[in-house]
């Protein structure tokens, strides 16, 4: 297994080596290479040579460091060659720049006098009391040169900063929100101009709107205390349905997971220790997908480690690289230089990382699904299920209802194959008839419910009440739709001719059809038998093939309205819904974010405060909740047959939205970075200012752009994507429902039976989860682009959160979610197979961040981005081609003698309820009404099981025990 990992590896590293190659092998050097790219070669050239060459190369300037501190006003000064005292060293895990910095001094130039900052510079440095603000110097012909003046000379060194701030120790323009340009006339804060949007009223800027917005937060505040006021009156009426209540929790208690019948006959919940890892609660895909939380758990330690370990041997500024926070000019210079020479310097750090992270993911994902597959393998040669009695009939023609086609197919096939058949189980076309197929299922239960003697609801009066409680209890009842309970009475024997009788036999079979074995070699035998296919009804073609689903997976109104061309125009129709919706989103949601971080004052290092970033998190958790609703419908409306395909749509569909977002977050992000750092007057760390920085690539690189974006970066991940979605999971998915769901029953009377078990019951389990951990993992990614201090920090917080989401998901699904079943390994593969594009992302970044370095390609604009785009595409290609024809030859062996060799269609179906005749609708209903069985099949209701009947005759083996 090692030797074909590592040959895959090999493979892919070569590839991208080679591409990597190839496109360095152009004329980079020609016109078209921009001035940033020439000196980013060769500082990273003079890697070789030494660090401190490199840099006086670069600079082409070698000055006495005491000496270029003095200058003149009248004339340029002496420079300061850059790289200073800037160095590594200690090993002080996650400690701030500030705090390493010494103590700061006097201003050893004096008043009026400029001078040059570099990477060593200390940043807390003061100017005299005579002259106490520093203020960058504009009439100089050099870059990042400051003088320290008194207030009354800050506009004749840079007239758009007239203000002399004494807290920060800074010549500033006003702060005014809002404002375009400052009134320079004044030294306080007093704007000219005002932005666009906002109108100048006494020197300060109002918003236009600010009265529409006020009368609309005027407005939502109302409607929050009404609902305040109406919530607590609901909470403080006394329980006059206290019977129905206890009803719907019973009913809910026995929809909850149980573990197959014991030897009283019960089937009793699974226990809080029961290990999700291994144990069959829900289906093997259940299993796998905790197997899945917790890979991704162990990549993200891994990957955190990995960047720890690093920067604990090799160079303690890996710690905060990235991290030093922007403040007033003066910082920003010294910041720019010590980052970009840190970055260079330690770049070979980083491109290691990456290799080393980019081999590991590679070999964990193939371990790991060789183990998913061998775990899936395991279980199923050890348990017998329903599927493995089952073979699946593909091309019947449309037969009339009329007919006894259950019969007859089952007949034909026995007579064909030799074998002898349980039944049949044909899935029929009556999506149109949805509502009246239901409604019939429900009068069937009722009639049960009543023949078993279980407790009927009482009609009971409503409550006496007056006042604002009498106009809320209305209200409710008219929002709800709650209407009067009725009783359940004794239903004679319905005559021939009835609407459901006639609705019957007025539908016709789809293609499929389900054909139940009494053991596992019968089917195998039936299915080889009629490999070539068969003829039924006079169409011929008729095949027979194995199945990999369970009962309660199958979709059965799906059937005969989902062609496969069917569900391509829904899917196209889909990820319309998705683009629309994304515009919602962003025109909503994020606009106004968008344009109040874009329009906001961030001179002398301000940033929004905590409301502002609290908004930014709760966009986020709206707009993937958006997707989520939006990406949910559409896997609905495709039309799959089978809930495990159902699923794996839904977990691709909710990945590609959620990175709409991501993507269009990022774009802004971008944009509003470049807005921010051109405003704030940043450049290079050769002098050249980002306005003249034309190619993408080339001002992605700037220091200041790259420490900007990934403190983006990392709060969009952490804690707004990685913990707080989760942290209030828990509230809409278990304890609202529940606590609303109570209090409704308990305060109405007409909620009985049924309708008060709905009010209670508990959200059903998808499978998105999976796309959840999918985007953590892109958004983790995202930020090996960018300086590596957030990066031990951002993974650390990946896997503690993925450590909260596995026990909050261990406690719902054992606790807080109605009985389901996950069967096949679809789902699973479909995320291994998204994590193909996702680890392609890191094989593109170490294309990228090898860019210049020795004996590598040098690249800028379009051909660095499609030498990373190529970098991607051919780790994509391989890891997928590895996932689907090097994996499998690893796979479990079957055993020589079946260890579940006594387990028949018969013994499993006395333990189970659900199987494919109780779980089929339409075959129940015709049991019943066209063929009369006496007991008919009971149609399988979660929590209602105890009410099922045996009837051996017909394949129906369930009967649970009353104790």
């Amino acid at each position: 297994m090692g030797a074909m990992a590592a040959s895959s590896a090999s493979a892919v590293n070569a590839a991208i080596l080679l591409a990597a190659l190839m496109l360095a092998a152009a004329p980079h050097g020609a016109a078209g290479a921009s001035s940033a790219l020439r000196h980013s070669a060769t500082l990273r050239a003079g890697r070789a040579a030494g660090w401190q060459h490199a840099l006086e190369t670069a600079a082409a300037t070698s000055k006495d460091e005491d000496a270029s501190l003095i200058g003149k006003a009248a004339r340029a000064p002496v420079r300061v060659v850059r790289g200073g005292n800037a160095t590594g060293g200690g090993k002080t895990m996650g400690v701030d720049s500030e705090a390493e910095e010494p103590k700061g001094r006097v201003f050893a130039a004096g008043c009026m006098a400029t001078a040059k900052v570099h990477s060593g510079s200390n940043k807390k440095d003061i100017c005299p009391e005579s002259c106490p603000f520093f203020v960058q110097d504009h009439k100089d012909w050099d870059f990042c040169t400051f003088a320290c003046v008194a207030e009354d000379h800050c506009a004749s060194y840079n007239p758009d900063t007239h203000i002399g701030d004494k807290n920060l120790g800074v010549c500033r323009s006003c702060i005014v929100s809002g404002c375009l340009h400052c009134d320079t006339s004044v030294t306080e804060d007093s704007c000219a101009e005002c932005q666009a949007g906002y109108y100048l009223k006494d020197g300060q800027c109002w918003f236009k709107y600010g009265g529409a917005v006020s009368v609309v937060q005027g407005v939502l505040a109302v409607i929050v205390l009404l609902v305040a006021i109406w919530l607590l009156e609901w909470g403080f009426r006394p329980t006059v349905n206290q019977a129905g209540l206890d009803h719907a929790l019973e009913a809910r208690e026995k929809a909850k997971l149980k573990m197959k019948k014991d030897d009283d006959g019960v089937r009793k919940v699974f226990p809080l220790t029961t290990n999700l890892l291994k144990e069959q609660v829900a289906g093997p895909g259940m299993m796998l997908h905790f197997n899945f939380q917790v890979f991704l758990m162990i990549w993200a330690a891994f990957v955190a480690v990995a960047w720890m370990c690093f920067a604990q041997f090799v160079d303690a500024d890996l710690w905060r690289l990235g991290t030093r926070k922007f403040g007033v000019p003066r910082e920003n210079c010294i910041l720019v230089m010590w980052g970009y020479e840190r970055q260079q310097a330690l770049m070979w750090t980083k491109v290691a990382f990456l290799w080393i992270v980019y081999l590991g993911s590679f070999l964990m994902c193939m371990a790991y699904g060789i183990y998913q597959l061998r775990s899936f393998q395991e279980v199923d040669y050890q348990h017998k299920t329903m599927k493995d009695f089952v073979a699946m009939i593909v091309g019947l023609p449309a037969i009339e209802g009329t007919k006894n086609v259950e019969e007859d197919l089952k007949a034909h096939i026995e007579q064909l194959t030799g074998q002898r058949l349980i039944g049949v189980s044909v899935a029929w076309d009556w999506q149109e008839h949805q509502e009246a197929i239901e409604k019939a299922l429900d009068d069937d239960l009722q009639e049960r419910l009543y023949l078993s003697g279980a407790d009927q609801p009482e009609v009971l009066d409503e409550p006496q009440m007056g006042g604002l409680r009498s106009r809320f209890y209305k209200l409710e009842k008219s929002l709800l739709g709650l209407g009067p309970a009725e009783a359940v009475t004794e239903r004679a024997e319905e005559d021939a001719g009835t609407p459901i009788e006639e609705l019957l036999q007025a539908l016709h079979t789809s293609p499929r059809a389900f054909v139940v074995f009494e053991t596992q070699q019968a089917k195998e035998q039936a299915v080889e038998a009629l490999h070539a296919g068969f003829s039924f009804e006079g169409a011929s073609g008729i095949v027979m093939e194995e199945l990999d689903a369970e009962p309660d997976t199958v979709q059965w109104a799906c059937f005969g309205h989902s062609t496969r061309s069917q569900k391509i125009i829904r899917l196209a129709l889909g990820f319309g819904c998705i683009l629309l919706a994304c515009l919602f989103w962003a025109v909503v949601f994020y606009a106004p974010y968008a344009y109040y971080v874009m329009t906001f004052n961030y001179e002398n290092g301000r940033q929004p405060g905590f409301i502002v970033g609290f908004a930014f998190s709760m966009i986020v958790v709206v707009g993937n909740a958006i997707m989520y609703e939006v990406c949910a419908g559409i896997s609905d409306k495709v039309g799959f047959q089978f809930k495990d395909d159902r699923e794996a749509c839904y977990m691709i569909l909710y990945t590609i939205a959620c990175m709409f977002n991501v993507g269009l977050d990022f774009v802004t992000t971008y944009f509003t970075a470049e807005k921010v750092m051109e405003s704030l007057g940043f450049r290079t760390y050769f002098g050249t200012p980002l306005l003249e920085v034309k190619a993408f690539t080339a001002k992605f690189e700037t220091y200041g752009m790259q420490r900007s974006l990934a403190e983006n970066t990392y709060s969009y991940a952490f804690p707004s994507t990685f913990l707080i979605p989760f942290l209030i999971e828990p509230f809409p998915t278990i304890i609202a429902p529940l606590l609303l769901g109570r209090l409704l029953v308990r305060t109405h009377p007409e909620v009985q039976g049924k309708a008060a078990a709905e009010w209670v019951a508990m959200c059903p389990m998808e499978m998105g989860r999976y796309a959840d951990l999918l985007l953590n993992a892109i958004l983790g990614i995202l930020i090996f682009y960018f300086p590596g201090g957030y990066t031990w920090r951002l993974f650390l917080a990946m896997a503690a959160c993925h450590m909260w989401i596995y026990s909050f998901d261990h406690f719902r699904v054992l606790r807080a979610i109605p009985a389901c079943t996950f069967a096949s390994y679809d789902i699973e593969f479909a995320a291994q197979a998204i994590l193909a594009p996702i680890i392609g992302i890191i094989a593109a970044c170490l294309v990228f961040k090898s860019n210049c370095e020795p004996g590598m390609h040098c690249l800028t604009g379009p051909p660095l981005v499609g030498i990373c785009t190529l970098g991607w595409l051919v780790h994509t290609v391989i890891h997928l081609a590895v996932l689907n024809y090097v994996i499998p030859m690893f796979g479990k062996a079957q055993p020589e003698e079946d260890p579940a060799k006594d387990e028949t269609f018969t013994t499993l179906s006395s333990r189970m309820p659900c199987s494919w005749f109780t779980a089929n609708p339409v075959h129940c209903l015709r049991s019943k009404h066209k063929y009369k069985h006496s007991p008919p099949c009971s149609f399988f209701v979660v929590g209602k099981e105890q009410y099922m009947k045996t009837n051996e005759k017909i394949g129906c083996h369930f009967e649970e025990s009353s104790k």
